[in-house]
């Protein structure tokens, strides 16, 4: 078997020719030398395979696999159990690796025994530069943005904090609380979601180590299981058991937005268990009626902080920050008296 990798780089591909010479080239460049990369073939229909095999035969840190199931989480479980090492790397065969970026990561959590799982800030590549792609620059930088452990912990239910292919987690981590899980829901979020219920501690390294690929055919655009529908749901399941955490379970659950994205929230909330007593809206022709049997309240009659928790549930950007500012000015403070779960 030879010497153990630092690090095991889990790859799964799907017919990703077009870009793979350039993520292996990115790959074989670290600094850091002492890396395995298994790299799993989840049925590709181009020359995926052919490429990776002949960088193989050249290279004995690559390592190429079938999935032995089928689909992403499949890909990754079988990849992570072909792997050596205690850190498991992520990296999708579209993407590119700053030359340092492992190594970073690896003295990262060499150096803070406490955290469980490491990402980077990363660059957004555009290839084709449409205008319809500027919702995942939008939401690259708010990725870049969200960098501490507290920020990461309070915005978990606002969107996935993390670029999947920037990671680096312990494998201890897959052992204590499960690997990825298969249903509808992204197979990332979700994971995120329940190792934070575990308590697993997870930070941002403040650099851009990773240049994140956007195009057509990327699988968050054509499958179902990263749409708006499986976000919301994921979401809501895992508020509940944060809910439990807080010290005063005798709170009014309000929610601020009384739009059809927000009330489809509150309906999945409320197929959760979750008892929403009124929402708010700055909308006049909402405020007085009633949405879901919920009736409406101004935004003004928000009482002073106590004994009621408002639930964000709108989704816009630039609504968040207006709204945290007006909540912040009522001496509501996030985690505590607010959350966004848009």
């Amino acid at each position: 078997m030879g010497v153990t990798p630092s690090l095991s780089i889990v790859m799964p591909f799907k017919s990703q020719a077009f870009y793979l010479e350039e993520c292996l080239s990115s790959i074989v460049s670290q600094q850091i030398e002492n890396w395995e990369l298994i790299a799993v073939d989840d049925y590709s229909m181009d020359e995926s395979r052919l490429i990776l095999e002949n960088w193989a035969s050249r290279d004995s840190r690559i390592k190429v696999i079938v999935n032995e199931g089928k689909g992403i989480s499949d890909a990754l479980n079988c990849g992570m159990e072909k792997s050596r090492a205690d850190l498991i790397a992520r990296m999708d065969a579209d993407d590119v690796m700053r030359p340092d970026r492992l190594k970073k990561q690896y003295d990262f959590l060499s150096a803070h025994g406490e955290v469980g799982l490491v990402s980077s800030c990363v660059h957004n590549l555009n290839v084709s530069g449409k205008s319809q792609f500027k919702g995942y620059q939008l939401y690259v930088e708010w990725i870049n943005s969200v960098k501490t452990w507290n920020e990461i912990y309070l915005n978990r239910f606002v969107e996935s904090p993390f670029a999947h292919p920037s990671v680096v987690f312990r494998r201890e981590l897959i052992h204590r609380f499960g690997s990825y899980r298969k249903g509808f829901f992204p197979e990332d979020y979700e994971l995120w979601l329940r190792w934070m219920q575990a308590g697993v501690i997870m930070k941002k390294i403040d650099e851009k180590l990773l240049y994140w690929r956007d195009h057509t055919n990327r699988a968050s655009r054509t499958m179902s299981i990263y749409s708006k529908e499986a976000f919301q749901r994921v979401k809501a399941k895992y508020f509940i058991p944060w809910l439990r955490t807080k010290k005063n379970k005798s709170f009014i659950i309000s929610a601020w937005g009384a739009g059809k994205v927000a009330r489809r929230q509150a309906q999945y909330l409320i197929e959760e268990g979750v008892k929403i007593s009124h929402f708010y809206d700055v909308d006049p022709k909402k405020i007085g009626t009633s949405k879901n049997g919920i009736p409406v309240k101004a935004t003004t009659e928000i009482p002073p902080p106590g004994d009621e928790f408002i639930l964000i549930l709108c989704g816009a950007r630039k609504a968040r920050a207006i709204i945290e500012d007006f909540l912040w000015s009522r001496e509501y403070v996030l985690g505590k008296n607010f959350l966004f779960l848009a």
